[in-house]
């Protein structure tokens, strides 16, 4: 009788709790609604900052920072550069994400550096050091070789250059990469006759069909003996073992690369000895 008793006491108290958990529970939900509806509308995306771009546009960037139905959420935009899920265009070697507000994302970027171009067709298809096209434009920029006498595949945005001749791609490759470490600025990187020429201002300057770090590293210094001379700079035989450097004055048929025609391969003048100084000539001592 007793224990029947103290159930009959206990279960009105019971009675009360449920409403109790109830009402928790819908304060909690509410309260959790409210939380997500301020941080969507705070963090709602209003504006991405782009910095450190020159040949990538803003709106290239915009689009793969925000490539998901859930990128128009500042902190889900942080979130997943964060943890290494965003996208990266190909053509940077670097982004970083960040909030300047809460509703406004700034991206910094940092570009491959182009050191090349090819034609193709009526567009130029610019190139970093690792063969890799990373824009095409119809609009030709300045200050960047044109790469000229060598047959390229199917050339594609963010694919690499391909070549049937792959030995001498690879030279010019590593010429391009090689003249960005002394700030040379070529007019025209071109294969001649399996050999790799320059074109700098009115001087020609021939590497050869292997190039080496040692070859590039005594074009500035020639060329400002050489002054406003027009001719070729002959580094064909020139090595760490072996000092012979030549330059031979002559008038060089100069090419524009806005012209529509593809400019004939240029040959090394007959009667030339790359080994030893013609007579007349004006080169400089050996830098070797």
């Amino acid at each position: 009788m007793g224990n029947r008793e103290y159930r009959e006491q206990e279960s009105p108290r019971r009675k009360k709790k449920k409403p109790h958990r109830i009402y928790a529970m819908i304060v909690l939900v509410l309260g959790a609604a409210i939380i997500a509806a301020v941080i969507f509308l705070l963090f709602y995306v209003q504006k991405i900052e782009v910095k450190g771009n020159d040949y990538v546009t803003d709106q290239q960037i915009i689009d793969a920072v925000q490539n998901d139905d859930f990128s128009i959420n500042a902190l889900y935009i942080l979130g997943k550069y964060t943890l290494g899920k965003g996208k990266v265009l190909p053509c940077l070697d670097q982004m970083k994400v960040g909030l300047k507000a809460p509703w406004i994302v700034k991206v910094e970027v940092k570009e491959k550096p182009i050191v090349g171009y090819i034609r193709n067709g009526e567009v130029y298809d610019y190139f970093d050091k690792e063969g890799l096209v990373v824009m095409e434009s119809s609009a030709l920029v300045e200050g960047i070789p044109h790469i000229e006498g060598i047959g390229m595949g199917e050339v594609r945005l963010y694919q690499h250059l391909k070549s049937k001749n792959t030995r001498i791609f690879e030279q010019i490759l590593e010429t391009s990469r090689e003249i960005t470490k002394y700030d040379l600025e070529p007019d025209r990187i071109v294969c001649e006759q399996d050999a790799i020429c320059l074109y700098i201002g009115r001087i020609r300057i021939c590497l050869g069909k292997n190039v080496s770090a040692v070859q590039i590293a005594q074009i500035p210094p020639i060329l400002e003996k050489i002054g406003d001379k027009e001719g070729t700079l002959h580094l064909e035989n020139y090595s760490e073992v072996k000092g012979t450097i030549t330059f031979q004055e002559e008038s060089l048929e100069l090419y524009s690369p806005d012209d529509s025609k593809e400019p004939e391969e240029n040959e090394t003048p007959d009667g030339s000895d790359e080994g030893q100084e013609p007579e007349g000539s004006d080169a400089p001592e050996s830098a070797g």
